[in-house]
């Protein structure tokens, strides 16, 4: 009666992992893949001598256990993402050019943590940032790996609850130039052109000495309350600025 041997090469033998790590401290034994080796000169004999034995030699390779709140193919973001730009030196240049002045917070979003920021907040952000060119972020969907959803981001009910007036603080924040949609928005809700001056000349009235926060914000409202998607859109703004 013949016996046929199962040939393993110790887990241990492979330390080189997939993909970079998430945490190597808190995960539990990783789960494991396993690949057909080549028959070796000792498999060949053994098949010849144990015709119906079917001996698989295997080995085991360690693999990363993807978290359900990966959106995109980074594990380690801050060091992969500087690789992605200097293998993509052109893109990311275009992408400075369009951004402009807003580049250097643009980048700070870039290279942060996702223990700091998830996949789908830095994903939101960035299409935030992007969505006046879409061929752009539809290239950096593919250079990232993103992995999500193609619909419409929810609400997030935070915006409801941003305190608006705090852009006052940082007048050149909110202008015509950093973000001309929002103001031709304005323009196209808001009836007649007196109207629409008024209204820019308050919302950007910085002076607190002259208007304080409470008058501001009521005055602000007044105009908002028959437009509620113009008050989501500077509240976004708001929420944006005061966080990068």
């Amino acid at each position: 009666m013949s016996t046929s041997y199962m040939i393993f090469s110790p887990s241990q033998e492979t330390n080189t992992s997939l993909t970079p790590p998430i945490d190597t401290t808190s995960h539990r034994r990783k789960s494991s893949v396993t690949f057909d080796l080549p028959p070796t000169e000792n498999n060949i004999e053994e098949e010849l001598l144990s015709p119906c034995t079917v001996v698989s030699p295997t080995i085991d390779i360690t693999a990363q256990i993807v978290p359900d709140s990966m959106l995109v193919a980074l594990f380690d973001r801050p060091s992969e993402m500087k690789g992605l730009v200097r293998h993509n030196k052109a893109f990311f240049t275009s992408l400075q050019q369009h951004l402009d002045s807003k580049w250097p917070r643009f980048e700070n979003t870039l290279y942060c943590d996702r223990s700091k920021i998830s996949d789908k907040e830095w994903m939101k952000r960035i299409s935030k940032a992007l969505h006046a060119v879409p061929s752009l972020l539809e290239k950096f969907k593919e250079l990232v790996g993103y992995l999500g959803p193609e619909e419409k981001e929810e609400k997030e009910d935070y915006f409801s609850n941003v305190d608006i007036s705090l852009i006052r603080n940082y007048p050149d924040r909110l202008s015509k130039e950093a973000y001309p949609q929002f103001f031709i928005n304005c323009k196209e809700s808001i009836q007649g052109d007196k109207e629409f001056d008024d209204f820019v000349k308050t919302l950007l009235n910085s002076n607190k000495d002259e208007v304080s926060d409470k008058v501001w914000e009521a005055k602000v409202y007044q105009v908002f309350n028959q437009h509620p998607n113009l008050l989501e859109q500077l509240q976004e703004i708001v929420a944006y600025e005061m966080e990068v």
